[in-house]
């Protein structure tokens, strides 16, 4: 059970029908939020609420997609109506295509980029207004630590990941006069849907066991989970992170600590 540490706040979180969304709209919930969650997985979506309303904390779900801005416009317009306000935005929804400069193709990169980055932006956009009418919010985006790192083979991910750390900064100046602060969240390998590529979970191959793991390339030797990471967008989102913007939170287990 959480410590009431968002009691009273309201939080739309983005891609909150599996992995680090649902993880963080379960958390925020037990810490006593109101959570609107968005996703374009309806089964995924349904299955987080019924956990949510297993726990006695009935959300608001919206089965749309991120892109789709008047859906997304919409759903924030109801989520204040119905609860008054919004507090917090938890920019997390976003997708993989795998490729090299070589082999991907420019509608991949354009929609991972509007997936990842663009709907990052307008998600944003749409909120914050209201967060401005209290002079309070919390804008919380999910990044990568290939936002400054690669392992190659998904560029488009990678600059996505990094457009969110310096939008995150830009934001984070133009806000702080309302009393909204901006921060990112980089996880390194955590083992979620988005770590299965063509029906394998990289984080169980020979290779990653190998060389993140034995080998210790990853100082805690082992791969992350959602439950690793969630707590970052708790302090985030709570009274405790009263003084910090514009920063990026890195949880990866040590691996960006190693070369």
């Amino acid at each position: 059970m959480g410590r009431g540490l968002l009691n009273d706040r309201v939080a739309i979180i983005t891609g909150a029908g599996s992995g680090l969304g649902r993880c963080v709209a379960l958390e925020y919930a037990d810490e006593g939020a109101t959570v609107a969650l968005i996703d374009r997985d309806r089964a995924g979506l349904a299955q987080t609420q019924a956990e949510l309303e297993r726990r006695g904390r009935p959300g608001l779900s919206y089965p749309l997609d991120v892109t789709d801005y008047e859906a997304y416009r919409a759903a924030i317009a109801d989520v204040v109506q119905r609860a008054g306000k919004v507090d917090i935005l938890v920019n997390n929804a976003a997708i993989a295509r795998y490729g090299t400069i070589l082999d991907d193709t420019l509608e991949d990169w354009r929609e991972t980029l509007r997936v990842n980055l663009e709907a990052v932006y307008m998600g944003t956009k749409l909120t914050v207004p209201f967060m401005v009418e209290r002079r309070f919010g919390r804008v919380i985006s999910t990044a990568s630590i290939q936002g400054f790192l690669s392992s190659g083979g998904c560029g488009a991910y990678n600059a996505a990941k990094g457009g969110i750390i310096a939008l995150t900064k830009s934001l984070a100046v133009e806000l702080a006069p309302y009393n909204i602060a901006v921060n990112a969240v980089a996880p390194g390998f955590m083992r979620t849907p988005m770590s299965v590529i063509d029906g394998v979970d990289e984080t169980t191959t020979e290779d990653f066991q190998t060389w993140y793991v034995q080998k210790r390339h990853i100082p805690m030797a082992r791969t992350g989970y959602p439950e690793d990471v969630s707590g970052a967008f708790v302090f985030l989102a709570s009274d405790y992170c009263r003084y910090m913007t514009g920063q990026v939170l890195v949880i990866d287990g040590g691996l960006t600590s190693t070369f």
